[in-house]
């Protein structure tokens, strides 16, 4: 019960609203991040390809046997 209360009232003083706010922001960008993404795989799937063509060849590169 104490533990609800603490929350509560982090909530309620100046750093529960930066921290409020701070979630809000990062939700609607993770959001808007997701969608970016799934309109530019769907719209661009060559440039995905080309993506993932040049990660594959930078990691063979840096999984070669030299030092």
């Amino acid at each position: 019960m104490k533990s609800l209360r603490a929350l509560a009232h982090l909530l309620r003083d100046e750093s529960g609203q930066a921290l409020t706010e701070q979630g809000i922001l990062l939700t609607t960008l993770l959001g808007i991040g997701a969608v970016g993404g799934l309109w530019l795989v769907k719209a661009h799937p060559d440039m995905l390809k080309a993506l993932d063509i040049a990660m594959r060849s930078y990691l063979f590169v840096l999984s070669l046997p030299f030092p």
